[in-house]
């Protein structure tokens, strides 16, 4: 499991919030981390405001000289502190310069602080790190009881964890049964790799639970006839296809994702490049199914193997269908079948995920992000950097995170974790330390995006 190491200006200063609504004044503060880094209470410090997409040049066409760029100055208060007020003016990374004069009365760079503004559609949503493929125990090919498992994807930093077996719903719902005993903060939701009617259609169900709390395969299984016929009146009723578009493919695709919407789940194209003799999915199968919306999202990076090929093709053909005017929301998952520390075909975990930006912490928050395109695909293979696949939008404002956000978060999420794992396996200590910690991710989120104090 990877462990983050900070950037040396977390480590030394903070700066509350990080995200700003664009247009609108908004209050910092900034302070020293420690004895080396402290603030000198009535000290003036300087911030200079460094927009990332705002080089000035204009004002610097020999030279760059950041002393140019907008900037505010202000007095330590008695506690090492810094209060200053300023409005953005575009959404973007901003890099706070925090200066201080030196002996020479010139003035010195102490660090860069990160702060993010951003328009109020992305400033009001929550970042989520999400899995929605993987597999435990109950799967054919699956390893870990479900739960274990589940605080498994805690530690390392989880907020969204939808377990996927092979054609059962069962570890889902069995993680979610065992998490109601367990105090913790992880939106675990009913999931399931779909593979009707036989193995080589792969497709995500996230949410949908049918009747009897069973899943969409064993719904085909116990009304095969039934969903025959239903599969054979959509198949008729297609009309013209373009080439490559076969009919009783596309029908059964159709009615995977339409039996899901039904009972209130997010339908997913998984992995459609991966290879079992051929590709999962044909190219012009996958651009048909984008370009009419029938599915939520697609998976554009996977774990399986690192820079895996297929996922590679995936996301430039992602590329190409934005090109064309196609979008569906990218989407990534590790698709583990066990989650050690050492990687192995079934032990991918952690190798690719989604950042989801949801409205609300729930089924309806995941489903509304997906459908309005507020996602993106990260993989992250060992000693290699996060690569990102989403639009220009979520691909800045995810790095951004991904520096400032998720290392801090994550460090809370792993103590939850290692909690969940030993209460569930019995430990009653463990448990009254869950009840105790129960929310601080969220107050730390809250601080970061300025969502509490005055604004």
């Amino acid at each position: 499991m990877r462990i983050h190491n900070l950037a040396t200006p977390l480590c030394d200063y903070e700066i509350v919030p990080q995200v700003a609504l664009v247009n609108k004044e908004t209050s910092f503060t900034v302070r020293g981390l420690g004895l080396e880094t402290a603030l000198t209470p009535g000290r003036i410090y300087r911030i200079a405001l460094i927009g990332q997409e705002e080089n000035n040049s204009s004002l610097l066409c020999d030279f760059s000289d950041w002393r140019r760029y907008e900037n505010t100055e202000t007095q330590a208060d008695g506690s090492g502190t810094l209060r200053f007020r300023c409005v953005l003016r575009r959404e973007q990374i901003y890099a706070f310069r925090l200066a201080v004069k030196d002996d020479g009365d010139e003035w010195r760079p102490l660090a860069d602080l990160g702060v993010f503004a951003a328009e109020k559609d992305l400033y009001t949503r929550t970042p989520m790190r999400g899995n929605t493929h993987c597999h435990a125990c109950p799967s054919v090919d699956g390893h870990e009881d479900p739960f274990l498992a589940a605080a498994m994807y805690r530690k390392a930093g989880f907020d969204l964890l939808a377990i996927t077996d092979h054609h059962l719903i069962d570890g889902s719902l069995l993680a979610i049964g065992a998490a109601e005993r367990v105090p913790n903060d992880l939106l675990l939701l009913p999931g399931e790799e779909v593979h009707v009617p036989n193995a080589y259609i792969h497709a995500v169900n996230v949410g949908a639970v049918f009747p009897g709390g069973v899943g969409l395969d064993r719904r085909f299984r116990e009304r095969e006839t039934e969903s025959r016929e239903e599969v054979a009146r959509i198949a008729g009723a297609l009309g013209p296809l373009p080439p490559g578009v076969e009919a009783a493919d596309l029908a059964w695709r159709i009615w995977i994702a339409d039996r899901i919407h039904e009972h209130g789940g997010v339908a997913v194209l998984a992995h459609p490049f991966w290879v079992w003799d051929a590709h999962n999915t044909r190219d012009d199968m996958f651009r048909y199914l984008a370009a009419s919306g029938r599915y939520d999202a697609a998976e554009i990076l996977h774990g399986q193997e690192p820079g895996c090929r297929d996922a590679n093709m995936q996301a430039a053909f992602w590329n190409d269908l934005r090109a064309e005017g196609i979008f569906i929301s990218p989407l990534g998952a590790d698709d583990a079948h066990r989650r050690n520390c050492r990687w192995d075909y079934e032990s991918c975990f952690n190798e690719a995920w989604s950042v989801v930006y949801a409205e609300t912490p729930t089924l309806e928050g995941f489903a509304e992000a997906l459908r309005h395109g507020y996602t993106a695909a990260v993989e992250c293979y060992e000693n290699a950097p996060e690569h990102v696949v989403a639009t220009y939008r979520m691909t800045k404002y995810t790095l951004f995170l991904l520096d400032q956000y998720f290392p801090r978060h994550d460090e809370l999420c792993f103590e939850e974790g290692r909690l969940m794992r030993e209460a569930y396996l019995g430990d009653g200590e463990s448990k009254d330390l869950l009840a105790r910690l129960s929310g601080r991710v969220k107050r730390f989120a809250d601080r970061f995006f300025g969502r509490t104090g005055s604004r």
